[in-house]
């Protein structure tokens, strides 16, 4: 009697193994998302996406003077290009965009681009505003669908102010999490690397709470090249090429200058955010209401968290050490993509770390990677046609907030 419950327990232990370790990678990966074709707006390839701008050229000079590209190759083909179209007459007004500092957000950041020539030329005054449209800041990530750039930095933790006084070990919860965060041994089936995944998240929540994950994540950290959300030891050259034209901007005539960094992930699915710099003095409320735009978080709000090197952050308080007569509004447009919620946290926790964990240590199962690169290409560049389609009239209403208040447009 006892030898058969150890048989039929052994049987069903062994159905159980060969569902997760054989069946379900399979009913994974007849599920993924299939990224659709190219379409007029979103399109699927670095390649595509750079001769696209390249193009812009011609509608520019219908519109403006003078007109004027810059580049700067990182690795080949692999290039920053950005447009300057200055003011026909007084130099006033300058919009910039900045798009792909996190390289696979870059294919959104190249619709929102192709949406603004498409909605806001017209509108604008010529003769006193100028643009300035940048396209892969990170082009090797980009080309690659990875957010990180060529050495495996996150550029948005990259914009440090001064190398010399910034503290590079400030991060000591990253180093307490470490084992957590960066595992170091390649990813088995998919199904058991999720199930350990879970496990590790529960014991390190239960042991150090959520809080310290948070911090450990989104503040960056500068002393483990291989992990997530490093931030460097010294400016990339994407981040110098940036931060040259940041100062080249600041050191012309314009006066009244806006400044949007294009994002994906954070946030909402279904509802772009505008997220000021910790210098904003408007409440949340107060912006909400002055850029007629439904979700804007500022220093107030609950949900607001400051990151080191990032982008806007380096613009403006580049703008008060050699240009602070001048006015600057330099934000971030950030498309959720995953949602608001604890499980929405969660899963982009998990992507984040095996994403890295995959590009260093591989994996002994040919379908993880494919389910990997996948998920992570979803959680920054959603293949859903609804969720694209709510982007773009994010953008446009957010744009038109943003530049009326700052009198660009009436």
């Amino acid at each position: 009697m006892l030898k058969s419950k150890w048989i039929k327990f052994g049987f069903a232990f062994l159905v159980i193994f060969l569902f997760l370790h054989f069946i379900v990678p399979l009913l994974i990966l007849a599920n993924l998302e299939k990224p659709p074709a190219s379409s007029s707006h979103f399109i699927n390839t670095f390649e595509e996406s750079k001769e696209r701008f390249l193009t812009y050229e011609e509608s520019l000079n219908q519109n403006w003077n003078t007109v004027k590209r810059d580049s700067l190759s990182v690795d080949g083909d692999a290039t920053i290009d950005l447009w300057w179209a200055d003011a026909n007459q007084q130099k006033t007004n300058l919009i910039i965009i900045t798009s792909g500092v996190h390289g696979v957000e870059g294919y959104v950041g190249s619709a929102m681009l192709d949406i603004f020539l498409e909605n806001f030329i017209a509108p604008l005054d010529k003769e006193n505003t100028g643009i300035v449209l940048v396209h892969g800041v990170n082009p090797i990530g980009m080309m690659e669908m990875r957010r990180y750039n060529e050495n495996n930095v996150d550029l948005n933790r990259n914009f440090i102010y001064n190398w010399d006084t910034f503290d590079k070990e400030m991060n000591t919860d990253y180093e307490d999490l470490k084992a957590f965060l960066q595992p170091e041994n390649k990813i088995s089936t998919i199904t058991w690397r999720d199930l350990k995944f879970y496990g590790e998240i529960a014991k390190t929540v239960l042991t150090d709470g959520t809080t310290k994950i948070e911090k450990a994540l989104l503040s960056g950290q500068y002393t483990q090249p291989k992990g997530v959300y490093y931030g460097g030891k010294d400016d990339e050259p994407s981040t110098e090429f940036i931060k040259g034209l940041f100062e080249e901007i600041l050191l012309t005539e314009y006066a009244n200058i806006l400044h949007v960094d294009l994002h994906t992930g954070y946030g909402p699915r279904y509802q772009m955010s505008i997220f000021s710099s910790g210098k904003e003095t408007m409440s949340q409320e107060e912006a909400q209401e002055a850029f007629g735009y439904p979700l804007v978080f500022t220093p107030d709000s609950d949900e607001y968290y400051v990151t080191n090197g990032d982008v806007p952050e380096y613009f403006a308080m580049l703008k008060e050490e050699i240009a602070p007569s001048k006015s600057l509004y330099s934000t971030t447009f950030e498309f959720g993509t995953m949602g608001d919620g604890l499980w929405a946290s969660i899963d982009s926790v998990k992507r984040t770390i095996m994403e890295n964990q995959m590009i260093h240590h591989g994996s002994n199962d040919e379908h993880s990677k494919e389910i990997l690169d996948s998920r992570y290409r979803e959680m920054f560049y959603p293949s859903e046609q609804k969720w694209r389609d709510k982007a773009k009239a994010d953008f446009i209403q957010a744009m038109e907030g943003v530049l009326k208040f700052n009198n660009m447009i009436e």
